[in-house]
Formats: C-alpha cells, structure tokens, sequence
C-alpha cells in the first residue's frame, strides 16, 4: 500500500484528530476547475464526512451546500492528509481527504450557494488553492506536472 501524501507542517508533541471528509475536483465544458472563494482563501467544493456517511456522499452534500448544484462522482483521485489547525474549535486536525472527478449534473433544486463559484484554469486553480493536498488533487485530476 502507498503512503499517503501529507501536506502541512506537523507539530512537535501535537496530537491530531483524523478527520475523514470528501471532496470534488468539477471541471466544465471549458475544462475549468470550480474553486469557492471564502473568507480564508480558495478552495476546491468537499468537507467532512458526517457519522455514517461515505466520502463520495460528503463530497455530494458538500458541493450542494456549498455551491448550490448536484453533482455525479466520475472517478477517484486519491487520498491526502491535510494537517490543520482550526481556531473556532481549537483542535489541530489530520484531514484525511477523499478526492474524486466529477460533473454538476443540475442546479439543486430549493438551495442557494454558501460561497461564490470562480471558474479558473486548472494551472491557476492549483497555484492558487489554499490547502497543498486540494493543489496536489487539482494537479493529478488535470494532468498538471509540478
């Protein structure tokens, strides 16, 4: 089994919590790749995964809540750890994060999106993601060599 890339600085003598969630690399007919504008920077649709739930189920939620459309797995990236520090539950976290390809199938009916949708090229979506392990997953979804 291969290891599982792992992005971030580590933390002497810090335990982390493994937090497993989903995420999707959309791309559009123009070859595009979907990145949310927020706050703390760009970032490609996913999140965590809630009790019960599986990665390509949190990276379909995830993408409805967040961009308001429903989307159609199409494949499967990999895997990457993601280590983090979240401020608003003081916890450091080892985000083990599902990647996968997919495509919006439809506007999802009676949402509205949490974040605005930038459509960039894949080279600038991936130089610009906030998180190392979504850049990585843009790089090998689109065939980009760093």
């Amino acid at each position: 089994m291969d290891a599982i890339p792992e992005f971030g600085r580590e933390e002497p003598g810090v335990e982390y919590q493994l937090r497993p969630g989903g995420y999707v690399v959309l791309r559009d007919a123009r070859g595009q790749v979907a990145v949310l504008e927020e706050p703390t920077g760009l970032f490609i649709p996913g999140g965590g995964q809630d009790p019960g739930e599986s990665a390509e189920a949190a990276a379909r939620r995830e993408a409805r809540e967040e961009m308001g459309v429903d989307v159609e797995i199409t494949g499967a990236i990999g895997v990457a750890d993601e280590l983090s520090f979240s401020v608003e539950e003081r916890t450091h976290f080892r985000k083990r994060c599902s990647f996968f390809t997919a495509v919006v199938v439809r506007t999802a009916p009676g949402s509205s999106p949490e974040f605005r949708v930038l459509w960039l090229s894949p080279e600038l979506a991936a130089g610009r993601l906030a998180h190392g392990s979504q850049r990585w997953a843009v790089e090998r979804a689109c065939g980009i060599r760093s």
